[in-house]
Parts: structure tokens; C-alpha cells; sequence
């Protein structure tokens, strides 16, 4: 019997590090932390592939920018179950299609961002990422 409650406790260190680890893993996950929410950027270019996985959508546009360089960015977007919820198909935005993007920017990495906004050539709004109320917040530093 002895032998069984020490066998137990031995499992128990691995077990607390196992939960401490996917704790932090969830929590790092869900941080938007990587952005840039006060911050703004505003692109228009040609789409180039639209990653629909979970647990984020992708979208990668070729923009040109103000020196004439082609830049690759990358756009993070919902879940395709969130999209998909506000209308979306998985043929909503296509590679060769031309959109503008409004983004808060990752804060490391300069051609990355989180969209907010996305409008097709038309000026047609395809996407929104944040309601009013949460732009104004992180405008004011209350979000």
C-alpha cells in the first residue's frame, strides 16, 4: 500500500508541469499581445494564397510598397467557424483577387498584422474583426 501512494506521488510533479504547460500554451494563444492595437496599417494588393485552417485564417497579399518593392504581408484573420458565421465561404477571397486591408501590425515583424477591415476592389466590406466599441477602447488604451 505504501509502495502504491509513493508510486502516485512520483506522477504527481509530471502532472502539475503537464497542466502548467498547457495552460500557458492556451493563455499564449488566445494573447493578441503580438499586435500592435493602437498602431494602424493600411495595404491594397493581390491576394496570394488564403490559408482556411484553424486555429486562424490566413490571408498572404503581394503589396507594393513605397519604394516600388514588392512586399509579401500576412494576415491573421478568425476562425473559419467565426467567419463562416458572419458569412464567409471558403471561396469568399480567392489568390488574384485585389483587397485592402486594415490591420493593427504585429509588433516584431513587419510585414504581418491582424485584420480589421477588408474590402474587395469594389470597395465591397468582405470582413470586420472588431466591433466599433472595441476599436474606440483600444484607441484609448482601455482595451
Amino acid at each position: 500500500m505504501k509502495e502504491m501512494k509513493i508510486a502516485h506521488l512520483a506522477r504527481f510533479p509530471a502532472v502539475v508541469g503537464l497542466c502548467l504547460a498547457l495552460t500557458a500554451a492556451a493563455w499564449a494563444h488566445h494573447s493578441q499581445s503580438e499586435y500592435d492595437l493602437r498602431g494602424k496599417v493600411e495595404v491594397e494588393g493581390t491576394i496570394t494564397e488564403v490559408q482556411w485552417k484553424s486555429p486562424h485564417a490566413w490571408i498572404q497579399m503581394d503589396v507594393v510598397d513605397e519604394k516600388g518593392q514588392k512586399v509579401n504581408w500576412g494576415f491573421e484573420l478568425p476562425s473559419p467557424v467565426t467567419l463562416m458565421r458572419r458569412g464567409w465561404k471558403r471561396d469568399s477571397l480567392k489568390p488574384g483577387d485585389r483587397i485592402k486591408v486594415v490591420g493593427a501590425p504585429a509588433r516584431n515583424h513587419p510585414a504581418i498584422g491582424i485584420a480589421n477591415s477588408i474590402k474587395d476592389s469594389n470597395g465591397k466590406p468582405l470582413f470586420t474583426g472588431t466591433t466599433e466599441t472595441s476599436e474606440q477602447a483600444a484607441e484609448k488604451g482601455t482595451r
